[in-house]
C-alpha cells in the first residue's frame, strides 16, 4: 500500500469515517485490498469508488485537527501574496501563502502538524502566519502560479518553434498540444468560466469570461489558429474536415490529478472557425443553497417543497443565469441511497454520483420526449429534465409529477409568474398545471463586490436624481421597512448605506470578484392555483405572490445591495433584462 500524504493516521481516518457513517468496516476492508495491490492509498480508492468526494475527507480532517481546511482551486490565487515565498521555500515546506490578515498571513499547508516546517515558514515570511490544510493536490496545482504567465509562456513556446522551423505556416513544427494544455491550465487558474478563441485577419484572440465578464488575455499569430481548433476537435471527437456547419462536444482533461469537463461549441466565421469551450467544475453539485444566494427566507420555502414526494420544480431564467448549478444542488440535497433519481439532459453537464444521467441524441431519435417516456419505465422518484422546449416533453412531465414523482427543469420565462402561463401555452391543461406545479425559482446572475477593496458610501444627489427617473423611491423605502431590511428610522434614500469596490490587484480593478444568483420563488399557493385554473396573466399572479409574501428578483438584489453583496449598479442591470 502506498504512503499517505494525509496529515494524520490512516486508522485515525478509518475511525472519523467511519463514525460519519460514510462507509461501512467491509468497504474499509475491501478498499485496503485494492489499495495494496495497486499501490494506492486506501483514501484513494474510497474516493474513486464514489462513497466521498476529497473535498469532504479534508473538510473531517480539519475538523478533528481543528485547523481550517482551503480548496486552492476555488479561490483566486494572488501572484504577488504568493511571491511573498520562494518556490524553493514553498517546495521544501510543502506550504504556500494565499492570503494576507491584518498583517498576519494565511497560510496553506498540505501538513499543518509538522512543527519543522511551521518554524521555517514564519522565519522566511518574518510575520505571524494562520495555518490552514490543503491537499497534495491542491498544493501542486497553487504551486504552478510560481511559474510564468499565459502570455509569457505561450510566446515562448511558439516563438522557439518560428526561429527553430523555416517554410510555410503549413510547415511550422508547433508543440500544439503544449499550447492548448497552457490555455486550458491558465483558464483554471483564472476561475474563467469560458474560454473563446477567436480568428482576427491578422490573429487569434484567446479570451477569458471571468465572473460574467470578457478579458483578452493573449494574442497569437494566426498561423497557430486552425492547428490550435483541430487539436480541440480531436479532444472533443469533432469532425476535423468538416468547416461549414456548428459542431458540439465535449471533453476531460486531469490537471494535478483533478478531472476537469469542457463542453466544445464551434462556429464558421469569417475569417476561421470560432470556439467557445465551457469549462465544468463538477464541485458545482457541492454548492449549498445559502452559497448560491438564497436568503434564509427562501432557504426555509425550498426545505419544505423538497421534502414533497411529487409535484413539479421549476427554474426559470435566460441563458447563462445559473439555473443548471441550481437544479444541481437541489438533485444533490435530494441524492440520499432511499431514492432513484434519473435525469435526461442536453448535453449532461456535471457528473453526480449515484445519479442515472442520460443525454439526448437527436439524430438518433432520442429527444427530451422520447427520453422522459423510458425514463418513467426505470422506476424513479425523481426525475430531472434538462429542459422543456416543446409542447410533447412540457405535458409528459407536468403528468410524471401527477403520477407520484417529483420533476424538476428548466424553462425560459422572464419570472417566476411567467412560468404557469408558459406551460399553459404549451398546451398543459390549467387543473393540472394548478396541481402539479410546487414552485417557481426565477434567478439571475450579479458580480459580488472584491472583499479586498469594498467600501461604504451613501448616494450622491446626482444618484439619486437618476434613481428617481426609473424608480419610487419613497415606495421602496416603505417597502424596505415593512421587510424590516432597514430601521424606521431612515426617512429618505440618500441616508441609506450602499458598497462598492475600489477597484484592486485582486479583482483586476473591476471592484468586483465572483458571481452570486438573485432570485424569486412563486410558491403554488391556493390564491396563485386559483388564477391558473382561471387562465390568468402573469402580471395578476405575480401581484397575488407579491400579496402573500413573495420577494421579488429585483427586491432581493437590492437587499443584498444594502447588505454589502452587490451594488446598486449591477442591480439595476438585471432590473432591464
Amino acid at each position: 500500500m502506498a504512503s499517505s500524504n494525509l496529515p494524520i493516521a490512516i486508522e485515525k481516518i478509518k475511525e472519523l469515517l467511519l463514525n460519519q457513517k460514510v462507509i461501512t468496516e467491509t468497504d474499509w476492508e475491501n478498499a485496503q485490498k485494492n489499495a495494496s495491490r495497486r499501490r494506492r492509498g486506501v483514501e484513494e480508492v474510497l474516493i474513486e469508488r464514489g462513497f466521498f468526494n476529497e473535498q469532504f475527507l479534508y473538510e473531517i480532517i480539519s475538523d478533528f485537527l481543528k485547523i481550517p481546511y482551503i480548496n486552492l482551486r476555488k479561490i483566486k490565487l494572488e501572484q504577488e501574496i504568493i511571491n511573498l515565498f520562494s518556490e524553493d521555500a514553498a517546495n521544501k515546506s510543502q506550504a504556500i501563502p494565499f492570503a494576507v490578515e491584518e498583517n498576519k498571513i494565511k497560510v496553506a499547508f498540505v501538513n499543518p502538524l509538522n512543527q519543522e516546517n511551521l518554524t521555517f515558514v514564519k522565519e522566511q515570511l518574518k510575520k505571524e502566519i494562520i495555518p490552514y490544510l490543503t491537499s497534495q493536490k491542491n498544493f501542486y496545482f497553487a504551486s504552478r502560479l510560481y511559474q510564468k504567465n499565459i502570455n509569457e509562456e505561450l510566446h515562448e513556446i511558439i516563438n522557439k518553434k518560428f526561429k527553430e522551423v523555416q517554410g510555410t505556416p503549413s510547415q511550422l513544427d508547433l508543440p500544439i498540444i503544449q499550447i492548448v494544455d497552457a490555455i486550458l491550465e491558465y483558464a483554471l487558474f483564472d476561475q474563467a468560466s469560458d474560454i473563446h478563441i477567436e480568428a482576427l485577419p491578422d490573429a487569434v484572440v484567446v479570451r477569458f469570461r471571468i465572473d460574467g465578464e470578457l478579458h483578452d488575455k493573449v494574442e497569437l499569430p494566426s498561423e497557430v489558429h486552425d492547428a490550435i481548433v483541430a487539436r480541440i476537435k480531436i479532444l472533443a471527437n469533432l469532425k476535423i474536415d468538416e468547416h461549414r456547419v456548428p459542431q458540439d462536444g465535449r471533453f476531460s482533461f486531469s490537471l494535478e490529478g483533478q478531472e476537469e469537463s469542457v463542453r466544445v461549441s464551434v462556429i464558421p466565421a469569417f475569417y476561421g472557425e470560432k470556439m467557445v469551450l465551457r469549462l465544468m467544475t463538477d464541485e458545482a453539485q457541492n454548492f449549498s443553497l445559502e452559497s448560491l444566494g438564497f436568503s434564509e427566507k427562501n432557504i426555509e420555502i425550498m426545505t419544505q417543497q423538497i421534502k414533497k414526494p411529487f409535484g413539479m420544480i421549476l427554474v426559470v431564467g435566460p441563458t447563462g443565469s445559473g439555473k443548471t448549478t441550481t437544479l444541481y444542488s437541489v438533485l444533490n440535497t435530494l441524492n440520499t441511497e432511499e431514492v432513484n433519481i434519473c435525469t435526461i439532459e442536453d448535453p449532461i453537464e456535471y457528473g453526480v454520483h449515484r445519479i442515472n444521467q442520460t443525454q439526448v441524441n437527436p439524430v438518433a431519435g432520442y429527444d427530451f420526449a422520447n427520453g422522459l417516456r423510458a425514463l418513467l419505465r426505470q422506476d424513479p422518484d425523481v426525475i430531472m429534465i434538462g429542459e422543456i422546449r416543446d409542447n410533447k416533453t412540457a405535458q409528459i412531465a407536468v403528468r410524471a409529477g401527477l403520477t407520484g414523482h417529483l420533476v424538476l427543469s428548466t424553462l425560459h420565462t422572464n419570472n417566476a409568474a411567467g412560468a404557469p402561463p408558459r406551460l399553459l401555452d404549451m398546451e398543459v391543461e390549467p387543473f393540472l398545471v394548478a396541481s402539479t406545479l410546487n414552485v417557481v425559482i426565477a434567478q439571475r446572475l450579479v458580480r459580488k463586490i472584491c472583499l479586498k477593496c469594498i467600501e461604504s458610501y451613501h448616494l450622491s444627489p446626482e444618484e439619486i436624481e437618476s434613481l428617481r427617473k426609473e424608480l419610487n423611491l419613497e415606495e421602496l423605502l416603505q417597502r424596505f421597512k415593512a421587510l424590516k431590511w432597514v430601521e424606521d428610522k431612515y426617512q429618505n434614500f440618500s441616508e441609506l448605506t450602499f458598497y462598492r469596490g475600489k477597484g484592486c490587484k485582486s479583482c483586476h480593478q473591476s471592484g468586483y470578484s465572483g458571481r452570486i444568483s438573485v432570485l424569486e420563488i412563486l410558491e403554488n399557493i391556493p390564491a396563485v392555483q386559483k388564477l391558473i385554473i382561471k387562465n390568468s396573466s402573469s402580471a395578476d399572479i405575480q401581484e397575488t405572490a407579491i400579496a402573500n409574501g413573495m420577494i421579488t428578483i429585483f427586491e432581493d438584489g437590492l437587499q443584498k445591495a444594502l447588505i454589502g453583496i452587490t451594488t446598486i449598479a449591477e442591480v439595476l442591470s438585471i432590473r432591464h433584462e
